[in-house]
């Protein structure tokens, strides 16, 4: 893919990777990738790399599974993006909260956001100006690139790609 021009802002979602099962009395936010999800997670960044998206920014909801999944993808990238979390990425948080919070950091067009399902998918269709009955559904470790004219996510995107956590550890 090749790199942005000055007006294209570039939003790219990724779901985390496989995290524990919830235990009783265990906290959603504390679960962690298992080792299968961590040993996932590097390969699909690795295929993630094999696009030719590469984040300055990545942003993370601050839940254990996907700060760990952001950091694993950073990683792969050189420079290292900028890795912050945002309480804009927790399950059942807004769009408009997101919004507002990338808005805080305009020098970045090319940026990486690790979250949870429904919320992501749902994020996606809004964006892309999908019918809002409209199913997308990120499995974990899937991610999808939607592109933009000018700075800031407004609808419509332009959806550039949606690929599976199979394609992109076939693609590293």
């Amino acid at each position: 893919m090749p790199e942005a021009d000055e007006n294209t802002y570039e939003l790219c979602l990724m779901r985390h990777g496989i995290a524990a099962e919830r235990s009783i009395g265990q906290e959603d936010s504390k679960r962690a990738l298992t080792p299968e999800g961590r040993e996932r997670m590097q390969k699909i960044a690795q295929g993630l790399l094999k696009t030719g998206f590469s984040p300055t920014w990545i942003v993370s909801s601050p839940y254990v599974r996907a700060l760990e999944t952001a950091k694993i993808a950073a990683e792969s990238f050189s420079p290292a993006p900028t890795l912050d979390r945002s309480e804009a990425l927790e399950p059942g948080a807004t769009p408009e909260a997101l919004i507002a919070f990338l808005s805080r950091r305009p020098e970045h067009r090319r940026v990486l956001l690790v979250g949870h399902e429904p919320d992501l998918s749902a994020l996606a269709a809004r964006l892309t100006g999908a019918a809002r009955q409209a199913r997308f559904g990120l499995k974990k470790g899937g991610c999808c690139l939607i592109e933009f004219d000018g700075f800031l996510p407004r609808p419509p995107g332009q959806l550039a790609w949606w690929l599976t956590p199979r394609l992109l550890r076939k693609l590293a």
